[in-house]
């Protein structure tokens, strides 16, 4: 079997970094510190992928700021970062939600020329 190799497009694509805006929300804490942010981040990954799988997967925290924060990572493991963050309900025995959302960069040119302001987001309810 021939091995295909991605186009060097196709690598650069990946290798780009992507930043997301990413918020934890507790039913009795509207706004949550960094360091509590930084751990339940850190935690989610770990529980989803493990010790080892986990150590490949890279989130920078950029900017913090009214607990919202700005975390970056490469476009290949955007999907694990979101999927960690969307199942992570439970942060030292009290439920809570992230809430996701991609950062536009102005001058993107997507082919959809679909309004709607919520298709980069993801909201999972607290119940």
């Amino acid at each position: 079997m021939k091995k295909r190799h991605k186009s060097k497009s196709a690598q650069a694509a990946a290798e780009r970094d992507i930043e997301l805006y990413v918020r934890l929300e507790f039913d009795d804490q509207p706004i949550v510190e960094e360091y509590i942010l930084r751990n339940a981040i850190e935690r989610s990954i770990n529980i989803l992928f493990g010790e080892i799988g986990s150590q490949s997967i890279h989130v920078e925290i950029v900017s913090f700021r009214y607990g919202t924060a700005t975390i970056r990572t490469k476009a290949k493991m955007l999907n694990q970062v979101r999927c960690a963050l969307s199942f992570y309900g439970l942060h030292d025995k009290r439920e809570c939600a992230f809430r996701i959302d991609t950062k536009t960069e102005e001058g993107n040119n997507d082919d959809d020329d679909d309004d709607d302001d919520d298709e980069g987001s993801l909201i999972m309810p607290i119940d």
